[in-house]
């Protein structure tokens, strides 16, 4: 019986498993409606930014999640966009004002501008009929400088679904404790590689000048009653865990709800829990966020 009962669970496994939409493909195609991407122009202020969507499988419409990236988006987390897609999420991924070929100036007034126009933009194109999108239904998820960028829009837009930071940047505590020689030091000057005209030294005197409209502490209280998601890597030397258990304290004691503040092991890209960290993601999101 117990032969038995192992050959049974040896052939069974493997066909539960390539049902999980977390780790596997899609069973069925939607023939009129595949998995696919669109290239996109996305409007802010004066310039153009490029993007692309992720189209979920079948004609939906679908929820859909806007992806920020950080400073300056070397980590695109585009393997959690795709998770969010085989879990039937559109996923718009692009690239701010002035960073990685997208017109116009870059700033940090700039990036969270454009976080704005790009929900704007989705939602319009949901009311439109196009690329299968629910406009009701837009969540943002952020990481880094792109996880500020997902508290700052999260707290002011009331409409999105939820909001996800990952390894979330509190730019007033980062910038106060950098060392105070780095903004006159030669290499912070250089402008950062892949950013138009905009140094680490920018950064840091952009923030010091808009402390009060750049405070996200003070902003948390804005999701009460509202889906939050902030996760944290143990050994994240880039943004320390203790600014973002503030956030997270923050967030709590401002009533968010629901809301779940993940500490886990990894870096600041969660380079060696790329696993966890999505499924992590998706999972919450597939709950909370639809």
């Amino acid at each position: 019986m117990r032969i038995i009962l192992g050959l049974l669970a040896a052939f069974t496994a493997p066909a539960f498993a390539d049902t999980d939409p977390l780790l596997s493909d899609p069973v069925t195609i939607d023939a009129d409606n595949p998995p696919g991407m669109v290239e996109l122009q996305i409007p802010s202020g004066d310039a153009m930014m490029n993007g692309h969507m992720y189209l979920a499988n079948g004609a939906g419409p679908h929820p859909t999640v806007v992806m920020l990236h950080g400073f300056p988006g070397n980590e695109k987390n585009l393997d959690t966009a795709q998770m969010l897609r085989r879990v039937g999420f559109n996923v718009l991924y692009f690239h701010y004002r002035g960073a990685w070929g997208s017109g116009g100036d870059y700033s940090v007034r700039n990036v969270v501008a454009d976080a704005a126009a790009a929900v704007a933009f989705v939602r319009a194109q949901g009311q439109a009929g196009k690329d299968r999108i629910d406009p009701s239904r837009v969540s943002l998820f952020g990481h880094s400088l792109g996880g500020f960028n997902a508290l700052m829009n999260g707290a002011m837009d009331a409409e999105l679904a939820c909001t996800v930071a990952a390894a979330p940047a509190d730019l007033v505590n980062f910038v106060e404790a950098a060392d105070p020689n780095t903004v006159v030091s030669a290499d912070a000057n250089v402008p950062v590689p892949g950013l138009k005209d905009y140094s680490f030294a920018d950064l840091i005197k952009e923030t010091m000048a808009n402390k009060a409209a750049f405070n996200l502490q003070s902003r948390m209280v804005a999701f009460k009653g509202r889906a939050l998601m902030i996760v944290t890597a143990k050994q994240d030397v880039v943004v320390p865990p203790e600014g973002q258990q503030a956030l997270a304290d923050a967030a709590k004691a401002g009533g968010a709800d629901p809301f779940r503040h993940v500490v886990m092991e990894g870096d600041h890209g969660f380079a060696w829990t790329r696993v966890a960290f999505n499924t992590t993601v998706t999972s919450w999101m597939s709950e909370h966020c639809r």
